[in-house]
């Protein structure tokens, strides 16, 4: 059916700042792809990784059924991996989510889903941080395809979240403010794994 929701797991990023793959990262003795993978899977018709160009597929998506995206629109970021998605499959939403937040919840997942609007083209937490939409833990309609390739033909806007704030954009409270940290840096790793630690 045209309407079931696929899920794409961003694990295609160089992780330049991190100095290895983030999502390799381990917490809790799983690697952050995994657990990722394990969150979206039981919420989607299908399950995709997006990948860049050439990259190795990881040993998770194989284990979890996920199917390998490569990026065929070069290093414009997450939203080559988006726009491949779609390409691959136009009729479906996405739940799009990025690999680096250790901190993603089951919580977080089902208030998404449970309050997405089709009738909006895309659906966002609103950063606890500054208030603006979070563009790599998000719906996108059918309807925002061609929105994204809009900004990104004609404007040269690759940044999703910049395009999140200039269109029609459903925001939602995040229910754990939390829950959308990412890990960017070995620091910013160290103080999650300590974080994690704690809360067991």
């Amino acid at each position: 059916m045209g309407n079931e929701i696929y899920g794409l797991v961003l694990a295609g990023g160089r992780s330049e700042r991190m100095g290895r793959d983030k999502a390799q990262l381990a917490y809790g003795g799983r690697t952050q792809l995994a657990r990722t993978l394990d969150l979206v899977r039981p919420r989607c018709a299908k399950l995709f990784v997006s990948l860049r160009e050439g990259q190795e597929v990881p040993a998770e998506a194989v284990a979890s059924g996920a199917k390998p995206l490569h990026d065929h629109f070069g290093e414009i970021g997450p939203l080559g991996g988006i726009l491949t998605a779609f390409d691959r499959h136009p009729k479906h939403p996405w739940l799009v989510l990025a690999v680096d937040m250790p901190f993603l919840d089951r919580q977080t997942l089902d208030c998404l889903l449970a309050n997405r609007q089709p009738d909006e083209p895309l659906t966002a937490f609103r950063s606890d941080h500054d208030s603006l939409p979070e563009p790599l833990c998000a719906v996108y309609e059918p309807s925002s395809r061609k929105i994204l390739i809009e900004f990104f033909k004609d404007r040269g806007i690759t940044c999703p979240r910049k395009i999140m704030i200039s269109s029609d954009t459903h925001l939602l409270d995040l229910p754990n403010p939390r829950a959308l940290d990412n890990i960017n840096t070995p620091s910013e790793h160290a103080e999650a794994l300590q974080r994690l630690s704690s809360k067991k």
